[in-house]
């Protein structure tokens, strides 16, 4: 499932109030645009349509391939220094909430990642790794 939604936020630079899309999480085979977005680095940068500034919402973002079988979960770091990471994961690592979808066993592929550009790489890396195998 592929989750966005707007949101409202007061530009840093400008204190310009405007309505950004968000994601929460991106499914590659449901929302292949959203993919490629992510993959070029467009994805939580806003340009402010006043002083037309840009600048990262940091957010988390769980990316999912169901057909390769992998999940990348990014969280800003400051979750891990504040423990609010812990909403979301036990302390073994495994993300809350996922003893409910059992269909899902990706075991110990939820792979956790602190920033965004590691998550574009950690993706990249998957999707040659699948390449590879489908051979």
């Amino acid at each position: 499932m592929t989750i966005k939604r707007e949101i409202e936020i007061d530009y840093p630079n400008c204190g310009t109030n405007n309505l950004m899309l968000v994601w929460d999480t991106i499914n590659a085979q449901l929302s292949p645009e959203a993919k490629t977005a992510m993959l070029r680095g467009e994805i939580h940068v806003f340009r402010c349509r006043l002083c037309e500034q840009t600048f990262n919402v940091d957010k988390s973002l769980l990316y999912n391939d169901m057909e390769n079988k992998f999940m990348v979960w990014y969280f800003p770091f400051t979750w891990v220094e504040n423990g609010k990471i812990f909403d979301v994961i036990n302390a073994d690592g495994r993300a809350k909430g996922a003893e409910y979808f059992p269909e899902v066993d990706y075991s110990g592929r939820i792979h956790y990642v602190f920033d965004m550009n590691e998550l574009v790489r950690h993706i990249k890396f998957c999707d040659v790794l699948a390449e590879k195998m489908r051979r």
